[in-house]
């Protein structure tokens, strides 16, 4: 009876402890951009044609790509830019494309969860309201 008990023992603790594990699973990071839209003034249109209701159009998607399209008033006009995003700590986001055969990576920081505020090269953060998509 001692044998049996103390087999069943043996076999409760080889199975807890083939059961815990120790390695570290880092949890998914959540997406907050996914599905998101963004607007800022087009000020480039807004030279051009004028009219007050020229913007560019962010748009976030779940695969991590992202789109740009001019838009005048409810009218998206043409495709400015598509790409692939990345997020880092749930703070910067960088937005990489290829224009006329060369990679370009532009960089924002996400302040308040409303606003994506351009960065310079250099680390400046520019707060311009022409330079800054708003969420929408």
């Amino acid at each position: 009876m001692k044998k049996l008990l103390a087999l069943v023992l043996l076999t409760i603790t080889l199975c807890l402890s083939a059961c815990s594990s120790k390695e570290n699973i880092e949890p998914e990071q959540i997406n907050i951009l996914s599905q998101t839209v963004w607007l800022r003034k087009d000020m480039s249109s807004e030279i051009i044609y004028g009219g007050g209701d020229n913007y560019l159009k962010l748009s976030f998607k779940q695969d991590y790509s992202y789109e740009i399209v001019r838009i005048k008033g409810d009218k998206v006009n043409s495709l400015y830019e598509e790409g692939v995003y990345t997020i880092t700590d749930n703070k910067d986001v960088i937005l990489n494309t290829q224009k006329n055969n060369q990679k370009t990576s532009l960089r924002y920081v996400l302040d308040n969860n409303r606003t994506l505020n351009r960065v310079t090269e250099d680390g400046q953060i520019l707060t311009h309201a022409y330079e800054a998509y708003i969420k929408q």
